[in-house]
């Protein structure tokens, strides 16, 4: 039933936005001992300590019990595509993208900015436009030869951005650069989850015939270094700045990997592709708000002494 879709779609939307805020919350605040960024603002330099932070945040129940809503919102989220289409299902799931910005900075007892939530919300609303026009059907399974360079490549791509990310000097296009890098990783994880389902359907294929294969390792790589290299992204700044690049990131890798790698078919009339065509230029604009990169750097004074230096809520709230 259609309205069934839509509750179990808001509960997805809902729990997803929960997690994702008390992450980002838990994340920015945390203070731990080691070498790298430990007793120096949160956004200065984090990639150092990615060991440290992670250990850190295993420690905290809050965080343990966020990370434990994630499984949650994506049961809800197969409940709601198996009571209704995913043209119903997919616009209302991806609001949660927008619903933890505000749950985020108020955690951190601040307000959003009404430009990076506007922003938000056009790059949302862009997504999920992108993905019913072009959604398409399933293909008959990975091309011989081609799943693992490709995933190599996606694996290297994440990796260089990573490794970008640390002559970013402005946190929130530092944090943009980590939320794709773990956008990546996450796609990638996406990606190896189908192709594992594929290969256990078909007949002869078990668990113990599993664990001979690349996919299951591979996946696990890619999940927990999408999970790490997020961490490290919301303690660089803003939830704003990261989450809806990882989103965008996601989407349009599992997307790329459908119709080029798993013989997925795209069914799109030509005027839904340039619907889709715009989608993405809007997309594309809203991520390159969100990351900071067009507003102007401020001007440096000579004088420390009278440097006025932001509060962490602040810090929290603009990605700064």
């Amino acid at each position: 039933m259609p309205w069934l879709a839509v509750a179990f779609a808001a509960a997805s939307a809902l729990t997803t936005a929960l997690s994702t805020a008390v992450q980002h919350h838990v994340a920015h605040t945390a203070s731990f001992s080691g070498p790298g960024p430990a007793t120096s603002p949160p956004h200065a330099n984090p990639q150092g300590s990615v060991a440290g932070l992670l250990r850190a945040l295993v420690r905290r129940p809050l965080w343990l019990a966020a990370l434990a809503l994630g499984p949650v919102g994506f049961t809800w989220h197969a409940l709601a595509l198996q009571h209704g289409p995913i043209a119903v299902v997919q616009p209302v799931v991806i609001v949660g993208i927008v619903a933890a910005l505000p749950l985020s900075t108020a955690l951190a007892g601040a307000r959003t900015a009404p430009s990076d939530l506007l922003a938000a919300l056009a790059t949302v609303a862009a997504l999920a436009v992108l993905l019913l026009v072009t959604a398409p059907e399933q293909g008959a399974g990975p091309t011989p030869g081609t799943l693992a360079p490709a995933v190599a490549l996606g694996a290297g791509a994440a990796v260089l951005a990573l490794t970008a990310s640390g002559r970013v000097r402005r946190p929130a296009t530092r944090a943009a650069v980590l939320g794709a890098s773990s956008g990546l990783l996450f796609g990638l994880m996406a990606v190896l989850v189908e192709v594992v389902a594929t290969w256990l359907a078909e007949p002869g294929h078990g668990a113990a015939g599993l664990a001979l294969q690349w996919y299951p390792y591979a996946l696990v790589c890619c999940g927990v270094g999408g999970l790490a290299v997020n961490q490290v992204a919301y303690r660089t700044a803003g939830l704003a700045a990261s989450m809806p690049v990882l989103n965008v990131v996601n989407c349009l890798l599992t997307l790329g990997f459908g119709y080029l790698v798993l013989g997925e078919r795209l069914t799109a009339s030509p005027a839904s592709l340039a619907v889709a065509a715009v989608a993405l230029a809007v997309v594309l604009r809203g991520v390159w708000v969100l990351s900071g990169c067009d507003r102007p750097r401020p001007r440096r004074t000579s004088s420390t002494s009278s440097r006025a230096v932001p509060s962490a809520p602040a810090r929290a709230a603009s990605g700064c």
